[in-house]
């Protein structure tokens, strides 16, 4: 989920080898930015793994969601499903569409590297691979902090903070369209640091930032005043008024502390997680797009041209007559709020469960095999995927067509099923009993529906 690697690293990439027990523990290493510089250094694009970091490490993602889950259950906490599946289902809306779009924007940086290089630092250099872990890292401070600071920016950021929970599902709730404002901010590095070592390093600085989004690792102690931990990120992910635009750090919270955006967490208040003005919904492609709605609304209400242009890059508090990121004084200190929730069947999240695992398993092998896929085949699978993704969402808000979006959808399924057949390990009699019967159980859904209304109606 970088939007960095482009297709070159992955037609032309080196073959991912059989792993071992020890290379297991070298990709739980890279989670944590636990790497050997040698082993993390290339000649070339086409000397890359053909799957990136991130993509190696969807099963550790996984395994240590389940892990963080266990925990949370001992101790008596049970995390919401459904928040769970859209946080996982924004990250992997994200990396399908990545998959049409990979490399484009990193084709600016590709070119000045190549055209407009002052200093080409060798790439075998332990030195080199210092300065890009460093300036990947210093980079993203500022597209963090842009990405709060523009209000069009933030359209894009605020999806990866819709979340009301901070686990580590929330960690891969990402925008799709974050990296089209991200990628100007690297673009410096190209006239010294060689893409493969740029492409790596933004890998391994998002890798790091996975386990950052949980609420089980509490202090560590002397490590708090360099790294970004949880106990920083979980101040950033508040909605509380002392936790707004503060700690942007990736892996460094050393920038924080220089340019003033520091603010460590407080002993005495609850940080009540989620958006200031929290959204009552669970449509992911929604999520994704409302907020450009909200943008363009609030420029529409400005009396005069430069107020109008500054709805969209001041901050996203601001109004006329209040300084460029707004007046947060209006935001509660300790937010009283109950979290959106809406009750549902039980069984639902076994239904639920079931057609993520679809797209979970389809989105990984689709990945793998797009290279030797038609255009047109890899479009239609994405956007199928995406719309399991979003019927999921809709199912959880109990709107009104949920059950009829899921039988068309359902439909779809059936009536395309060898070319899905493509991108999952299930067999084409299993496949077909899973579209069958949760086409069933969409019509059931429908009648209980349709008949539900009529009673009330008539009361």
């Amino acid at each position: 989920m970088s939007g960095f690697r482009p297709l070159e690293a992955r037609s032309q990439g080196m073959d991912n080898a059989t792993l071992t027990g020890k290379d297991v523990m070298k990709n739980i290493g890279r989670m944590f930015y636990v790497v050997d510089p040698a082993e993390t250094s290339f000649k070339d694009l086409a000397s890359m793994p053909k799957d990136g970091y991130i993509q190696q490490a969807m099963p550790y993602f996984f395994g240590m969601i389940a892990l963080e889950w266990t925990i949370l259950l001992l101790k008596g906490k049970m995390p919401r499903l459904n928040d769970g599946i859209m946080s996982v289902s924004h990250g992997l809306i994200m990396s399908l569409t990545e998959l049409l779009t990979s490399g484009i924007l990193f084709s600016g940086y590709m070119y000045i590297y190549k055209n407009h290089c002052i200093y080409e630092l060798p790439w075998d250099s332990t030195f080199t691979w210092i300065m890009a872990a460093l300036g990947i890292d210093f980079c993203y401070y500022w597209v963090h902090r842009a990405a709060h600071e523009i209000n069009l920016l933030w359209a894009a950021h605020q999806v990866h903070h819709s979340s009301e929970e901070y686990n580590l599902t929330t960690a891969l709730r990402q925008s799709v369209f974050q990296s089209f404002g991200a990628w100007p901010f690297y673009l410096p590095m190209a006239f010294f640091i060689p893409p493969q070592h740029a492409i790596i390093h933004k890998e391994l600085n998002l890798l790091y930032q996975f386990w950052i989004h949980t609420e089980i690792v509490d202090n560590l102690g002397p490590l708090e005043f360099i790294l970004n931990t949880s106990s920083h990120h979980r101040v950033h992910h508040g909605a509380n008024r002392y936790c707004l635009d503060k700690n942007y750090a990736g892996v460094l919270i050393i920038w924080d502390r220089l340019f003033g955006t520091f603010e460590a967490e407080r002993d005495d208040i609850k940080i009540v997680y989620g958006l200031v003005d929290q959204p009552q919904f669970f449509n992911p492609i929604k999520h994704q797009l409302f907020y450009y709605g909200k943008v363009l609304e609030k420029a529409r209400s400005m009396n005069n041209w430069w107020d109008y242009i500054s709805a969209f890059i001041k901050g996203p508090g601001w109004y006329p007559g209040t300084e460029r990121l707004g007046d947060i004084t209006f935001v509660d200190e300790r937010p009283v709020r109950d979290v959106y929730n809406p009750r549902v069947n039980p069984l639902l999240h076994l239904y639920t469960l079931t057609h993520f695992a679809f797209v979970i398993i389809g989105a990984d092998l689709l990945a793998r095999s797009l290279q030797g896929m038609e255009q047109w085949t890899s479009l239609m699978i994405i956007c199928y995927l995406i719309g399991t993704m979003t019927s999921i969402g809709v199912l959880y808000d109990k709107s009104s067509f949920r059950w009829l979006a899921e039988l068309a959808r359902c439909g779809l399924g059936l009536l395309y099923l060898d070319t899905l057949i493509t991108v999952t390990s299930i067999s084409s009699i299993s496949l077909n009993y899973l579209f069958t019967g949760s086409a069933v159980i969409s019509v059931a859904g429908l009648i209980f529906d349709m008949t539900t209304n009529n009673k009330q109606k008539v009361n």
